[in-house]
């Protein structure tokens, strides 16, 4: 049986979530469902969080044979957060689509993390199973039962998770989303899973 790989964790510093789907899966793009999030940090913030999400990718690179290290290039941890355009409250599909067209989106000074789970997992074994981030808010430590609007504050944890992409040329890392814990919330008018909503107060 080959050796089970042992992913390291992390937690982000507070944040801004863009474009939540926290709680319920997104199915647009993948038909399995999946949970994710952009997270915008400020560059100081932003930094040491980059530094170790780095070190893990390019040692794994460097773990890989020679010939496929030279082969593929690394992929960036993050992105630039760049700014979008502000639709009215009851602005038509027709609106909407001028306003894209006509917005020049400038840098807002602040670096976005993506962070993603699988909703419907089926393993290289024919296993099955379904997950969900874990939900939480900060000040009681209770589940957050209310939906999760951009513009809510949050903290993430879980897993990052190496990978190489031979179609694309390139390796990375892929950020698997655990537990999400909510500090200020924005939003319209068990057992195996509690170790993820131990968070402390500065994140590693």
């Amino acid at each position: 049986m080959a050796e089970r790989v042992q992913l390291e964790t992390f937690q982000t510093p507070a944040g801004e979530a863009v474009f939540p789907w926290l709680s319920r899966m997104d199915t647009q793009h993948d038909a399995s469902g999946v949970f994710h999030t952009d997270l915008a940090l400020p560059p100081e913030l932003a930094e040491e969080f980059a530094v170790k999400l780095e070190r893990i990718r390019d040692e794994f690179a460097a773990s890989l044979p020679q010939a496929k290290q030279a082969s593929l290039v690394a992929r960036p941890v993050s992105k630039l957060e760049m700014t979008r355009p502000v639709y009215p409250e009851n602005a038509t599909p027709e609106q909407k689509k001028a306003l894209k067209d006509a917005h020049e989106p400038e840098p807002t000074g602040n670096v976005l993390f993506r962070f993603k789970l699988k909703a419907n997992v089926t393993t290289k074994s024919g296993e099955s199973f379904s997950q969900e981030p874990v939900l939480v808010m900060a000040d009681t430590g209770e589940a957050c039962t209310d939906p999760i609007y951009g513009g809510s504050i949050i903290k993430i944890r879980g897993q990052v998770v190496p990978y190489t992409n031979d179609s694309a040329g390139n390796y990375g890392v892929a950020l698997r989303m655990k537990a999400v814990q909510v500090l200020d919330l924005k939003t319209g008018s068990g057992s195996g899973n509690a170790h993820w909503t131990d968070f402390d107060e500065t994140g590693s």
